[in-house]
């Protein structure tokens, strides 16, 4: 693959209890580089878990991306738990508001800390993003707020009492996994492609999305999840007629995983879907004739020297 991207390592693990879902960047940057991926590579750098919560760990993530957006590269952010997309997402919203955020996941992670059953911070992103928890609200460099309107979600099937009361609060757009498998594929990819349609997409999936049969190596498996052939038609789709400029892939948990296969296995999933938005983004430059400037540098593959894995 000669096209060039960042890779964001983003080892966060403080927003649940599997101390293992720090390993899963390093894993999916491993197995990028032995397929001759060429990438930039930038590693948050998580301090020890203390118990509590170190919210200065989104705050450092959301001006990677932001920097990253402006410069226009394409990213490939690697989880750590989905608690990252607190500053993920934030970084996008700076650069580009109006960006619609697609959320393949089993869980709305949408839980306020009033409401959340577990009090884990990976349920609750989408909360402290749309405002329904104003936690961040009093942080300077948390400086806008997701429009419900903006985000859409696919493969839902775990979902609390609260969080469904807050889906039909905000009309936020949702389709569960059961919706994708029936009849009604065709007509929800519809609906999903005329949201997406011309703008810029922040593209995250979760790991528990797909069936645990598909994805082994992950924290909160839900049976009976997606195959890996029906998040690829819409991501194929999604990339053909938007412009998927952020592409993350979390909570892969290789210290879970039964062998090194299943681990292998579940991030080869994230792999493969960005592989297609890469390739699709390249035909769309080449068919408007555009010089692939990025794809024809040779750039470094750099890692952050104080980025560590757990012990």
């Amino acid at each position: 693959m000669n096209r060039a991207f960042t890779f964001i390592e983003a080892p966060v693990y403080q927003g649940q209890k599997h101390r293992g879902v720090s390993l899963g960047p390093a894993f999916l940057r491993q197995l990028l580089t032995d397929q001759h991926f060429q990438f930039e590579t930038y590693s948050l750098h998580e301090s020890q878990y203390s118990g509590q919560i170190n919210d200065t760990v989104y705050e450092e993530l959301s001006f990677m991306v932001e920097r990253e957006y402006r410069r226009q590269n394409s990213m490939f952010i690697a989880g750590g738990d989905h608690s990252l997309s607190i500053g993920t997402v934030q970084g996008v919203l700076r650069a580009a508001p109006k960006t619609k955020v697609v959320w393949i996941d089993a869980h709305a992670d949408i839980n306020t800390q009033r409401s959340s059953l577990t009090q884990s911070w990976h349920g609750m992103p989408l909360a402290f993003l749309t405002g329904l928890d104003r936690h961040y609200l009093k942080y300077d460099w948390f400086e806008k707020q997701l429009n419900p309107k903006n985000l859409i979600y696919l493969g839902l099937r775990d979902l609390d009492t609260d969080e469904k009361v807050f889906l039909n609060q905000l009309g936020i757009q949702n389709y569960s996994t059961e919706d994708l498998m029936s009849e009604k594929k065709s007509e929800i990819l519809n609906h999903v492609l005329q949201a997406v349609a011309g703008y810029d997409v922040h593209l995250s999936i979760d790991s528990d999305a797909f069936d645990p049969l598909v994805a082994p190596a992950t924290g909160v498996k839900v049976q009976n999840g997606l195959n890996f052939e029906i998040v690829e038609e819409f991501v194929k789709k999604m990339s053909q007629i938007s412009n998927i400029r952020s592409f993350e892939y979390v909570e892969l948990n290789p210290m879970l995983a039964v062998s090194e296969n299943d681990a292998t296995r579940t991030a080869q999933l994230g792999i493969d879907l960005y592989k297609q938005i890469l390739k699709i983004n390249q035909s769309k430059e080449l068919t408007n004739g555009i010089n692939d400037r990025i794809g024809n540098r040779k750039r470094p593959v750099v890692h952050d020297p104080y980025f560590h894995l757990e012990k």
